[in-house]
């Protein structure tokens, strides 16, 4: 397996692309996935089950989507703590949530993953969409997300995969190496943020491989399922101590 840990100044160079295309983030997942983006960030949310008076944070929330979601299951009776390293990520994210006036709901706050602002044991349950391949050094963000989980607490990732079957696998290939590209480039008006995704994906460890990482990480009974044929897949753990 490849090594994890990133070079000296990839936060920064990451940090630096996302805020640059911020303003177009939004609508270049809903274009570039069909919409199916929002299907998969409910159930992601759908699988960590939560309950009313319950604490989660939302690690890599972006403009709030995951945080709004889960959210919604429960307004005013449950709390989401939200972290990005974008400073105008969040930003969008804040007028999104105040729009629905969830402003006490969901704190949002700048922070890295790799070293979270929280006591052990904070958050009933830790998501992360699209987020870990990002982290500088994902094993230790690993670590700090099982330090901050409480006993009996749940971690949900959803990230990028490479389809399984062959004929469908080729065709999304295409696209997403090829055509994604191109159309993010152009809309978002960034040369390289939709050239990385692709490259991003391809070079991080995937189903069995992040599933190891996160036992590793001290995480229970962690599992994995394919969605939409393979193009996304969704993990889970449990903390028992």
């Amino acid at each position: 397996m490849q090594t994890l840990e990133k070079t000296p100044g990839f936060s920064r160079q990451i940090q630096s692309m996302f805020g640059a295309v911020a303003p177009k983030y939004d609508f270049l997942n809903r274009l570039l996935s069909a919409g199916r983006d929002r299907y998969w960030r409910k159930i992601a949310v759908d699988l960590l089950s939560p309950n009313s008076g319950e604490r989660f944070l939302d690690l890599a929330t972006g403009t709030g989507d995951i945080a709004l979601e889960i959210a919604s299951r429960h307004p005013a009776k449950i709390k989401v703590m939200g972290i990005d390293f974008s400073g105008p990520m969040l930003k969008l994210g804040k007028q999104k949530i105040e729009s629905k006036n969830l402003g006490k709901s969901i704190p949002l706050q700048k922070g890295s993953a790799e070293s979270l602002p929280f006591a052990d044991a904070s958050f009933h349950g830790v998501i992360t969409a699209f987020g870990i391949r990002n982290f500088s050094n994902p094993q230790r963000s690993l670590m700090e997300i099982h330090r901050v989980t409480k006993t009996n607490g749940k971690i949900v990732i959803l990230e990028f995969s490479h389809p399984g079957n062959a004929v469908f696998g080729a065709i999304y290939q295409f696209y997403f190496h090829f055509l994604l590209p191109r159309i993010g480039n152009i809309i978002s008006r960034h040369n390289n943020a939709y050239h990385y995704l692709p490259q991003s994906v391809s070079q991080f460890p995937m189903r069995d491989d992040l599933a190891r990482l996160m036992e590793k990480a001290g995480f229970k009974e962690v599992t994995h399922r394919d969605l939409s044929f393979g193009i996304v897949t969704l993990y889970q753990g449990k903390k028992y101590a």
